[in-house]
């Protein structure tokens, strides 16, 4: 793309206009808002930002007053959005962020635009819940995925009276207007899971209807009026895969691989899993393909109603559900890659596990109905104080999806909380949502950072939510779009697998170890808040108390990280996705004593780690990562008492 102009907004228009040279096209890109909740005043300035992993410049980046415009130059190689940030004063108001840099995504369908390309942005303030303009019918039980196409699938579930529904209803986030197919489901449904494929079509698979599963798969094409196709369902060595409830969950390095994780076979005349009927069985599948099924390792235990994630490295997780005797569960299931799926943790009884999210460096949390949160990490396991670190939730029947956002703050219900946070007083990091308290919606994550509630209760009652869809707008504070001043004074900056052994000091941070081997893998760390980059350059200073080993550490998913101990000789330190651990060589002992302020790079697309001090070259370590994603950077103490780290600098390379 090419260089352009951008105007200044007001309440509801923002524009910016791209020269399509570099995307081989003449014609130019609009950047069209669609308006959001909470912009009550105009702004006395707009910041525009190109996003990307590559340093922040003048050339990615201005400041515009009212009525000004502007140049945008050629978009750098690697852009992945657009932010625009309206301020009043040096408060940023209002937010938005870009749709992807594909706009031919929005060639013909924003109102108003015609057929030029575009670039659709919804703004919102900070941290705002907004009702979706059109919404469906009130409901429960019903499943939805996210296209990044731009579109949202919402598929059956019941009504207010328990009824079994069988509405599609399409919402286009690229133009904010939603609609009920006239094509319905050729049966209605409950317990199904809907996947976005090619085009802008979506399958919907399992499910059951009263005494029956769904042995078919359905699609869905949303372009022009929609339509709605009954298709061969997916297979296993040449049999159907058949089951209803189950849990599912996308890897994030390939939308054509979804874990499905238990569900049963038998319902009852209310679509209801019969709990003797509960599978254990676990796949990969491509929801496009019915024939590319992989069979993987049973569940430890068999489960319906479950749920499940995916970390980056491609380790898997289920969690809770309903067991064969009809009991609630109240364990965790993981399964690294090559291996067996292996219970790692289960809540005390009574209690049963309603949500599960998961952060980078193996954080899990868990929700149960008693409106507690629980969490579990190689560093230990507990609860969360629902007067800091965790909301306080009400007691709900239902069950309570959390989901992680880009930041690694964590949606649940309509509350925004940083579990692992190393702020002084960690109850800062809780935000509550107004307007309308609600629980047990499904919770989708879309392309552009925002989050959409699909459905559930209003909290305190068992009445369902007259507006079914709700979308969130958290703060620019993803992988891509933020990168923090670590020894300024904002203090959640960090966030740690083990809650409250990591606090921000001074011009640093402090971790609490866990007494053990000094020379080993430090259990306890902490990383920079929802910062990932494959290029980067972190300076900084260490103390290591006595008996202990100071750690700077990269990493990626739940279980993959390289460990560099800070100490003489200095030794280097992988772990894979797998658990395996090895150390890595990284040239010939250092000469240079290991003091600071150092200096660690990471470089060549994040294969290239570089420790220098001030004294010469520590280390240089070729590197290998399970994905092409992002990786995060912090540190670890290992041994009797902890480590500090100080004199903080991190940046882009």
């Amino acid at each position: 793309m090419g260089a352009g102009a951008v105007q200044g907004m007001g309440a509801g228009v923002l524009v910016l206009l791209l020269a399509g040279s570099g995307c081989s096209r003449s014609d130019s890109i609009d950047l069209a808002a669609i308006r959001g909740c909470g912009l009550d005043q105009e702004f006395s300035g707009l910041r525009v930002r190109v996003l990307g992993d590559f340093p922040a410049s003048g050339g990615s980046e201005l400041l515009l007053g009212p009525g000004e415009q502007g140049s945008i130059p050629e978009l750098p190689a690697g852009a992945t959005g657009v932010a625009a940030e309206g301020l009043f004063g040096t408060t940023t108001t209002a937010i938005g962020r870009s749709w992807g840099v594909d706009a031919e995504l929005g060639r013909g369908r924003l109102p108003g635009f015609d057929d030029a390309p575009v670039l659709s942005v919804f703004f919102a303030a900070p941290d705002s819940l907004c009702e979706v303009d059109t919404q469906p019918s009130a409901r429960a039980e019903s499943a939805a995925a996210a296209h990044p196409s731009g579109d949202v699938l919402v598929v059956g579930g019941l009504d207010g009276g328990g009824a079994l529904l069988d509405e599609v209803f399409h919402v286009d986030l690229l133009t904010g207007e939603g609609r009920a197919l006239a094509a319905r489901l050729p049966q209605p449904r409950r317990g199904h899971s809907v996947h976005a494929i090619d085009g802008r079509r979506f399958v919907i698979l399992g499910g059951a209807g009263p005494n029956a599963v769904a042995q078919d798969r359905v699609i869905v094409d949303v372009a022009g009026p929609g339509s709605v196709t009954v298709v061969d369902p997916l297979e296993v060595d040449g049999d159907a895969l058949v089951s209803s409830d189950h849990a599912t969950a996308s890897s994030p390095n390939s939308a054509r691989q979804v874990l499905v994780a238990g569900g049963c076979d038998v319902v009852d005349p209310q679509a209801r899993c019969d709990p003797a009927s509960a599978l254990a069985a676990t796949h990969w599948i491509d929801p496009a393909q019915p024939s590319a099924t992989v069979q993987l390792p049973p569940l430890t235990q068999p489960r319906f109603g479950a749920h499940a994630a995916v970390s980056p490295d491609g380790v898997a997780w289920v969690a809770g559900g309903v067991g064969s005797d009809g009991d609630r569960l109240g364990s965790v299931e993981r399964m690294r890659p090559g291996e067996a799926w292996t219970i790692v943790h289960e809540l005390p009884e009574p209690g049963s596990v309603r949500g599960l999210a998961l952060l980078d460096d193996g954080l899990v949390l868990l929700s149960d109905d008693a409106g507690l949160i629980h969490w579990w990490s190689e560093a230990g396991s507990g609860t969360l104080d629902p007067t800091s670190r965790a909301p306080p939730l009400a007691l709900v029947s239902s069950e309570r999806p959390m989901l992680a956002l880009p930041g690694e703050r964590v949606l649940v219900d309509t509350w925004l909380f940083t579990p692992g946070t190393a702020a002084v007083d960690p109850a800062s990091g809780r935000v509550e949502l107004p307007p309308i308290p609600r629980y047990g919606g499904q919770l989708l994550s879309l392309h552009d950072g925002t989050a959409l509630i699909v459905g559930g209760w209003i909290t305190g009652t068992q009445e369902l939510a007259a507006a079914p869809l709700l979308r969130l707008r958290p703060r620019l504070d993803g992988p891509d779009e933020w990168t923090p001043e670590l020894a300024g004074p904002q203090n959640d900056a960090f966030v740690s697998n083990a809650p409250g052994r990591a606090t921000v000091i001074v011009g640093g941070l402090r971790l609490n170890a866990i007494a053990g081997e000094s020379d080993a893998l430090p259990l306890v760390r902490a990383h920079v808040r929802g910062f990932r980059s494959r290029t980067l350059r972190l300076e900084f200073s260490f103390e290591a108390e006595p008996g202990s080993t100071a750690h700077v550490i990269l990493g990626q998913g739940s279980e993959t990280l390289v460990a560099i101990a800070l100490q003489d000789p200095l030794v280097v330190r992988r772990r894979g996705p797998d658990g395996s651990t090895g150390t890595l060589d990284c040239g010939p002992p250092a000469s240079a004593a290991v003091i600071g302020p150092l200096v660690l790079e990471l470089g060549a697309d994040g294969h290239q780690l570089r420790l220098e001090s001030e004294a010469g070259t520590l280390a240089t370590c070729e590197l290998q990562w399970p994905s092409s994603a992002g990786v995060s950077v912090g540190f670890g103490a290992s041994g009797a008492e902890g480590a500090r780290f100080f004199g903080l600098r991190l940046a882009r390379r």
